[in-house]
């Protein structure tokens, strides 16, 4: 089934619920009932989803060179924190804007060749750029729970270290706001998925259940 799926992961989103449903009829009709049932269960995904997989699947060596940018840059923060090494995180960062741009460029061929609009780009660049970045450092991304910081002199707060302080509290807001900004999107995006698949199953003449 492994291909099977494969194959189902290339079907764009429109033709989506007609290829799985055939697929799972197909596993069903070989008495392979539980696979069958697995396979109906699969969402529609959006067309984001779609082309972010698209991308990940069919441009792999862009996804793996931003993965290897990601992780250097992880160990050159942890260096900069802990001994202050801060030319080699300059590096990392200058590594890691090449690769997104060369993954942004991946991600437009990707949308040429499937024939979805341009509009989509940042989106499905985000997408696969947070997912590449949560396998390297699962949501905490270059500071580590358990590393070990250097101790610090204490020092009375001048006006503008707290100016700082201040600024990073409003960083902090920011991040919390775009995040759950992430989500409702994300949400919204199945609530859609879940809305195309129930036209999907009326549309033909079938009358919804009221």
């Amino acid at each position: 089934m492994p291909d099977e799926l494969d194959d189902l992961a290339d079907v764009p989103p429109e033709e989506f619920i007609a290829a799985r449903d055939a697929l799972a009829k197909r596993l069903k009709a070989d008495g392979e009932t539980a696979r069958a049932a697995e396979v109906k269960k699969l969402r529609r995904p959006t067309v984001v989803q779609w082309v972010a997989d698209q991308v990940r699947r069919h441009r792999a060596d862009e996804v793996d060179a931003l993965r290897t940018a990601l992780r250097e840059m992880a160990e050159a923060q942890e260096a900069a924190i802990t001994g202050g090494d801060r030319d080699a995180l300059r590096d990392a960062t200058s590594r890691r804007r090449d690769t997104v741009n060369a993954l942004g460029r991946a991600v437009e061929h990707e949308l040429a060749r499937t024939g979805r609009p341009d509009h989509h780009r940042d989106e499905v660049l985000s997408a696969v750029e947070s997912g590449v970045a949560d396998e390297v450092a699962a949501g905490t991304f270059g500071v580590r729970d358990d590393l070990e910081l250097p101790e610090r002199p204490k020092r009375e707060p001048t006006r503008d270290r707290m100016a700082e302080r201040r600024a990073a509290r409003a960083t902090a807001a920011i991040d919390a706001a775009e995040s759950r900004f992430t989500r409702a999107r994300d949400e919204l995006q199945q609530a859609e998925s879940e809305l195309e698949e129930v036209r999907e199953r009326y549309r033909g003449g079938s009358t919804p259940p009221s």
